[in-house]
């Protein structure tokens, strides 16, 4: 990897400029640990592999939940709850045993505005990142 890591550097003198690189690789693995989750779900979206999507979606949650507001977490809980209701409804689809079309389009569904979900509040939070360009066009 081409990323410096904290624990790879003497950071422990408290200077000003080792507290900023601690910081900045800090967000560094934070991204790279979200942009590893990202690319899973994508993944699993276009195999309609809905257990590992769902499982990377679960994972997503626990990355992203600790940036959520208490009311966040009791709507997302929300939203797992109708979608975990949905994927026992069709549970021969979830496991891959049945292809039921009416299934597939509720799990696809289901699982769909549970990503959404998680990603209007990861933007929501700036977890996209944020950068202050002043842009002028090309």
């Amino acid at each position: 990897m081409g990323v410096k890591l904290a624990w790879n550097n003497n950071y422990f003198d408290n200077s000003k400029e080792e507290a900023e690189g601690l910081v900045y690789d800090l967000r560094q693995t934070y991204a790279q640990i979200l942009d590893e989750v990202l690319k899973r779900i994508a993944e699993c979206r276009v195999k309609n592999d809905y257990t590992a999507w769902f499982d990377a979606l679960e994972h997503l949650s626990i990355e992203i939940n600790q940036k959520l507001l208490e009311p966040e977490r009791k709507e997302y809980n929300k939203e797992l709850v109708k979608c975990i209701k949905i994927l026992r409804e069709n549970t021969g689809v979830f496991n891959g045993q049945s292809k039921s079309q009416e299934g597939t389009f509720k799990i696809k569904c289901a699982l769909r505005d549970l990503e959404k979900w998680l990603k209007i509040k990861m933007e929501e939070h700036k977890l996209f990142g944020a950068i202050d360009v002043e842009d002028d066009g090309l």
